[in-house]
């Protein structure tokens, strides 16, 4: 399993090799799209467990830019994260809805007896 900042530096990768091709990125808007990561010896670990995880090929790799793609089990896991995301989200959604009907509809009934009562007394 990734750890957080792996995952948003595979998805940086996956978004930047939408099309499939090699590209040349540069570390150093590598770190910024990585928060937490403030030298280049970090990124290339991350860079280097990517690639023996056959998740990203590097063609090429230097002290400032590196020049790779992501292969395909790296971007089935950037998009199977996506969708749980999305997923979550929605029965969150459901769950509120549900919860403030649900609220409303508890708060009518108690007025409702609650003025039942007081007109019996």
């Amino acid at each position: 399993m990734l750890d957080k900042r792996t995952m948003r530096l595979l998805s940086a990768f996956a978004h930047i090799c939408s099309d499939g091709s090699y590209k040349i990125i540069e570390k150093s808007e590598l770190v910024k799209e990585v928060r937490g990561t403030k030298d280049f010896t970090a990124l290339d670990q991350m860079v280097r467990y990517l690639s023996d995880n056959e998740m990203i090929d590097v063609k090429y790799s230097d002290d400032k830019v590196h020049c790779l793609t992501v292969l395909p089990k790296g971007r089935a896991l950037v998009e199977g994260v996506r969708r749980k995301n999305r997923t979550a989200t929605r029965i969150e959604r459901k769950f509120m809805v549900i919860l403030i009907l649900g609220c409303f509809a508890a708060s009518v009934i108690g007025a409702m007896i609650g003025s039942i009562i007081a007109r019996m007394f």
